[in-house]
């Protein structure tokens, strides 16, 4: 169930906000960096509040949301979902007003990284190979790329600043400071000039990473408190989080990182995180798999466990598909195709990671323990057509897929019964030997006892899943 009428309806105002005007090598960057990863509704959204904005102008009137929703024809919920995949990424921030007689968003369109600074970014970078492939990685590597010349080779004759303009004297300095210039060089409060720098990086918080538990395993003889910056901090998180570095890990990585002078180099920091995770995953680039239910998605949290249905949901809730297909093997590595049809349900269906661990678990007792590519797809297409968003909604859907094919089994038995009756009947009699007819009948017979057969034993599985889930 989606919760975003609480945070946003269509009578709900908004205007749009820009800083800075979109160059083509902007429209480059959306379309060929950013869209595979947020996908094509989000990049339209985007270019469509961009195109709101008049002709050489960076602020908006005020619309309604309504406004936006015949605009792109979608519904609430999906502008919803897909504007926070903008403000993850870096593309819009966005403010609500405090009044409580009506609620008035402002957003606020950020202009995308440069190419250079996305195909070196620690996150956004690994996250885009693993989605496109290395191969076309390497192709749009080459295109936002121009080849270096040796300056050694040259000499360069660029005129500077003070070579071609005159400066003020001394004198004429000061006067002018102490004149009416110098309050018209000032910029009010009221007013932000236009500013062409891309401003940041991805936004991480430190909630899901125990900096002290890092620290009090390094030892400051090795890793003084000072080498820990801000820089080497916020590096730190975001390796970590692309990597799923654990604390006490990351302290063995930038203890091995540490150069002269008690420094810690940040690219030798990336290398080793790189190594590790190579050491730790293969030549692979991270998976999306290790994600959980997001927060907003959880039914059991802050919530007493007193049954095992409630137990189950929040295990699934708690536990990543990558970390579920390692327990499902026992504790093996999960095979890289298994692996990429989880990917494809996160960013082809964009199912919740609860979501995909409920799919995966029933196919895998449905097939016994083997994941069906095709299968798995047709029912995630199906899910998230019907917007399954929670655990409960996955398994109350689990239930009836099992049901479903619990009654096609059995029409298939009462149609297998009946048709050697039916082909008996269009048949001369003369053409039908009473030993044809008895071999029929015992096939007959074997086929109904086997179907009966199978389709106890999936009941039984799928019984058996929600008792070994507790176990779990």
């Amino acid at each position: 169930m989606s919760w975003h009428w609480k945070q946003l309806l269509p009578v709900d105002s908004f205007s749009i906000r820009t800083l800075t005007q979109l160059t083509e090598n902007d429209i480059q960057a959306l379309t060929l960096l950013y869209q595979p990863l947020v996908g094509a509704t989000a990049h339209s959204l985007y270019i469509t509040m961009y195109q709101m904005l008049e002709s050489d102008q960076y602020w908006s009137d005020e619309h309604a949301h309504r406004q936006l929703m015949t605009q792109m024809s979608l519904p609430l919920q999906t502008i919803y979902e897909e504007r926070k995949k903008l403000e993850a990424i870096g593309l819009l921030k966005t403010f609500k007003k405090k009044d409580d007689k009506q609620s008035s968003y402002l957003y606020q369109l950020q202009p995308p990284m440069s190419p250079q600074r996305f195909l070196t970014d620690d996150v956004l970078s690994v996250y885009l190979l693993n989605r496109i492939g290395k191969k076309q990685f390497r192709l749009l590597r080459e295109r936002f790329s121009v080849a270096s010349f040796l300056k050694e080779e040259y000499e360069e004759l660029t005129y500077s600043f003070d070579e071609v303009f005159t400066s003020l004297h001394h004198s004429e300095i000061v006067a002018n400071l102490q004149s009416e210039t110098a309050e018209t060089l000032q910029v009010g409060n009221e007013r932000q000039l236009l500013n062409q720098e891309r401003e940041s990086d991805l936004a991480f918080t430190e909630n899901d990473f125990d900096f002290d538990l890092m620290k009090n395993d390094l030892s400051s003889l090795i890793v003084p408190e000072e080498a820990l910056t801000d820089e080497v901090r916020s590096l730190i998180i975001r390796l970590a989080f692309i990597y799923q570095i654990s604390p006490l890990e990351m302290s063995q990585i930038i203890s091995k990182a540490m150069v002269q002078d008690d420094v810690i180099q940040l690219d030798e920091l990336r290398k080793k995180c790189q190594d590790w995770y190579k050491v730790e995953h293969g030549n692979e680039p991270p998976s999306l798999g290790m994600k959980t239910q997001p927060l907003n998605q959880r039914v059991t949290k802050e919530k007493e466990l007193k049954t095992e249905e409630e137990q189950t949901i929040h295990f699934y809730e708690t536990t990543a598909p990558f970390i579920l297909l390692e327990i499902r093997s026992d504790g093996a590595k999960p095979a890289l195709a298994d692996l990429k049809i989880i990917e494809s349900l996160f960013i082809d269906h964009h199912l919740n990671p609860g979501v995909i661990n409920v799919l995966v678990d029933y196919v895998l007792w449905q097939n016994d323990m083997k994941l069906s590519k095709a299968f798995i797809e047709k029912i995630g297409a199906h899910w998230a057509r019907k917007k399954v968003k929670t655990v409960p909604e996955a398994m109350t859907l689990a239930r009836m897929e099992q049901e479903k094919k619990k009654n096609t089994q059995n029409h298939s038995k009462r149609y297998s019964s009946h048709q050697p009756q039916i082909r008996q009947e269009q048949l001369p009699k003369w053409l039908i030997e009473e030993k044809q007819q008895k071999n029929k009948v015992e096939e007959s017979q074997e086929n109904t006892e086997s179907q009966k057969q199978a389709a106890s034993n999936a009941k039984e599985r799928f019984e058996k899943m929600l008792k070994q889930y507790n176990r779990d």
